[in-house]
């Protein structure tokens, strides 16, 4: 099909020329002017609903698609004004009308070779239109790009079928316009491996428009809403004390980190940067001490429980019954989507030789590549986080892990680690609370805007630039405190151990900051004082590790 009006014209030319098209065909014609041309709807520019900018009016006129009637009395062309019409149709894509392109491209997609082969039929496509005014072109040329992309005729038969590929009359087809995005993860050199493609699909997709959904939702009154009930990190300390009671810094510490994990820069106030506020997490120590209960029931929910979820929407993502080369593998896939990965059993991970490298890079956020037999995995940069649960053995009250390889002191030194211990206080203190839930004496009143503040704050943090501040005297302080536990403690722990009592202080601000109309907030001796207290049970938890 021959493109003779509406070549080469931008997308605004064409919407004047759309609307034109629908003056004249459904309004225009009630319009007093009619009654002054003999060959159609005329109309003044002054009395259209749209306007039309000076240069499209210039260039409307000069391809004779509108026509000047006589002193300021214009219609659309009558003579071309079918082609018009039917080259618009084309051009504009109504041919895609309907066409659900995610499910059209699982049906036709069955390797990368194909997405491969599509993306150059599209790209092919491109030029085409900018060359030649003809829409269409023959099956042998999309065969040709096919075959030398690799993949094999069986693909045409599939774009046919799906609709992506139409015929506009005798002998030429033309591929339905679509995004590139849609390709990206069938793409090779998107992903290295069918896990990531697979994940990318069926789990990122899913959870990315969970997230889109919420925000767009957001509005003044809701913000307003959850603005008042959660104003700073003491209102949610104030819940977790209601919910757990004495175990309270068990559920408070994994909200901050997801706070945290908008990875907003703190700088000090001379304007030197210190760190950022993301971080890892560990739980660890004996059996039915409360590790999942704190951590996943707690950030994902259990409804079989009663428990209602609290973290991000659709920023945590579980990780149970994983090989590590599985989840190498479809890590890869979360490059540009950061979550909070919630790893239960972390020890079985380094069952399998050569893991604690791997996870010492992905704990630090740095590429991360792999290779087997089977596959090749990429260098990829991990931009996740995670909280992870492990069991420990106990001597007393001395622990030690159960994972034999001696490096792993350098996965735990990357994390903020807590260690929970099955004495008689902890004991009793869970089936307290559990006779309390139990009863009905817990009222999980936060829980749904604790997961509409934690999402808004993140959406705001990760789209705004935004910084804390930390004072040069309020962190030499926090520093020699810290200093003077670990003497105290005899604990053989690098000063890395500051750095996780800022991150920390700093997540906690971020509780406050979305809400501030500031571009930077300072840390406050609160928050300073409440990374001290986890800290503390850091370098106790290092204490009693047995040397």
């Amino acid at each position: 099909m021959r493109i003779r009006f509406l070549k080469n014209m931008d997308d605004r030319d064409l919407e004047v020329v759309r609307d034109l098209l629908f003056y004249e065909n459904e309004i225009g014609g009630k319009n007093y002017y009619s009654k002054l041309s003999d060959n159609g709807v005329a109309w003044r520019l002054k009395d259209l609903p749209i306007k039309i900018p000076p240069p499209i009016y210039k260039k409307l006129l000069e391809r004779k698609i509108i026509v000047k009637i006589k002193e300021d009395l214009y219609h659309i062309n009558p003579e071309h004004k079918k082609d018009i019409e039917t080259e618009l149709k084309f051009i504009k894509g109504d041919m895609a009308h309907g066409i659900d392109f995610e499910k059209a491209l699982r049906y036709t997609i069955r390797s990368g070779n194909d997405a491969r082969a599509i993306l150059n039929i599209l790209k092919f496509q491109k030029r085409w239109d900018s060359m030649y005014d003809d829409l269409g072109w023959s099956l042998s040329r999309a065969r040709e790009i096919i075959i030398n992309s690799g993949s094999d005729l069986s693909l045409l038969n599939r774009l046919r079928d799906s609709g992506l590929i139409r015929e506009l009359s005798d002998g030429e087809y033309q591929l339905v316009k679509f995004s590139e995005e849609y390709l990206e993860p069938y793409l090779e050199s998107m992903f290295s491996t069918e896990d990531a493609v697979f994940e990318y699909m069926e789990v990122v997709r899913r959870m990315k428009r969970e997230y889109e959904n919420f925000i767009s939702t957001m509005d003044e009154e809701r913000l307003d809403e959850i603005k008042t009930m959660i104003r700073d990190v003491w209102d949610i300390e104030n819940y977790t004390k209601h919910i757990n009671e004495s175990l309270y810094l068990d559920l408070l510490l994994p909200i901050i980190q997801q706070y945290g994990m908008a990875d907003v820069s703190i700088y000090s106030s001379e304007g030197r940067k210190i760190t950022q506020t993301g971080f890892s997490l560990a739980y660890f120590g004996e059996p039915g001490t409360g590790k999942t209960f704190a951590t996943d029931d707690f950030i994902r929910g259990n409804e079989r429980e009663g428990i209602p979820a609290h973290g991000i929407i659709g920023r945590v993502r579980y990780a149970e019954g994983m090989t590590p080369k599985k989840f190498i593998s479809i890590l890869e896939a979360y490059q540009n989507y950061p979550v909070d990965w919630v790893i239960p059993e972390f020890n079985d991970f380094f069952r399998y030789r050569g893991m604690v490298e791997k996870f010492k890079l992905v704990m630090e956020h740095r590429e991360v590549s792999d290779e087997t037999k089977k596959e090749v995995i990429r260098p990829y940069k991990v931009s996740s986080f995670f909280i992870v649960n492990y069991n420990t053995k106990f001597s007393g009250t001395k622990w030690d892990v159960t994972i034999g390889d001696p490096n792993f002191e350098a996965i735990e030194d990357r994390m903020i680690c807590r260690v929970f211990m099955n004495d008689e206080m902890r004991e009793r203190e869970i089936y307290r609370n559990m006779v309390r839930r139990v009863s009905g004496d817990i009222d999980w009143y936060l829980s749904g805007a604790l997961r509409m503040h934690l999402t808004y704050s993140y959406n705001f943090y990760s789209n705004n630039k935004f910084r804390l501040i930390l004072k040069i005297s309020d962190f030499v302080d926090f520093g020699n405190k810290i200093r003077e536990m670990k003497k105290k403690k005899s604990v053989n722990i690098s000063n890395r151990i500051i750095i996780k009592g800022v991150q920390i202080a700093g997540s906690a601000a971020l509780v406050r900051g979305a809400f501030a109309n500031e571009s930077e907030i300072y840390i406050s001796d609160r928050e300073l004082s409440l990374a001290l207290k986890f800290i503390e049970e850091e370098i106790n938890t290092r204490a009693g590790r047995i040397k």
